[in-house]
């Protein structure tokens, strides 16, 4: 494993999250009649798509939890760039379109704030200031030898073994207070909190001796994701034997 110099004493430094919420969305769909299923997916990543474009531009990251609850994982983003992305949400939204952005060292308390604060002011845009240093850590874990499984199984057996697998990573997730996605293939983000070694943290995540992870630690979603992945290919190409390799800014 390999911990960069810059990983060593940060103990200060929080993940900035927000939710991003279609208010009324089941009552509009409910709406559209039973012959409705193709037109929400359509809309749901019409949405999801210009979201994430417009998020990084400014760095930050968007997951679609529930598609009308989006996380936006948005470290180091200004009030107006938060703005501007639920502006594009709202743009082609058929609801009343919020959000709210808080910071914490346990990305999930992050969230669970900015959830609270929604439907405790239920304002369209608010945006609580951080003390701490905002950061984004984010592990890229990645099942080993996938295409070979994937051969042997088919894809719909493979596909459920990734989704049992995201399971348990997942409740693994919520006890230390990281936030977990599945971003397609084998591929699971974990977006983890920064205390500690992030090492033993993304250990606890690796449920399986078969996996391994690409850490990234940068002041932005983006630039975190793009350190996973630098991380994750170095481990691929057996530049480094991990299983687990850390890359920061």
């Amino acid at each position: 494993m390999v911990r960069p110099e810059g990983c060593r004493g940060v103990l200060a430094r929080a993940v900035r999250v927000a939710v991003v919420e279609q208010v009324g969305y089941r009552e509009w769909t409910e709406e559209l009649g039973s012959d409705r299923e193709w037109i929400i997916q359509t809309l749901q990543s019409d949405i999801y798509a210009a979201a994430q474009k417009e998020a990084a531009k400014y760095g930050g990251f968007v997951l679609p939890i529930r598609y009308d609850i989006m996380l936006l994982i948005s470290s180091n983003m200004s009030v107006g760039e938060h703005a501007r992305v639920l502006d594009t949400v709202a743009s082609l939204s058929k609801v009343r379109v919020r959000m709210a952005s808080y910071c914490s060292v346990r990305p999930l308390d992050a969230v669970e704030k900015a959830w609270s604060a929604l439907h405790d002011k239920g304002d369209r845009l608010i945006y609580e200031p951080c003390e701490a240093e905002e950061y984004a850590s984010i592990a890229h874990i990645d099942l080993n030898n996938v295409t070979a499984i994937t051969r042997a199984e088919g894809p719909v057996r493979t596909y459920y073994e990734v989704m049992d697998l995201m399971a348990k990573i997942s409740k693994v997730a919520e006890e230390i207070g990281a936030v977990t996605q599945y971003l397609g293939g084998d591929n699971i983000l974990a977006v983890i909190p920064l205390t500690g070694s992030v090492e033993r943290t993304v250990e606890k995540l690796l449920v399986r001796n078969d996996l391994k992870a690409g850490i990234g630690i940068a002041p932005t979603a983006r630039a975190s994701l793009a350190l996973a992945a630098e991380a994750l290919h170095e481990i691929r190409a057996k530049v480094n034997p991990g299983p687990i390799v850390v890359k920061t800014q």
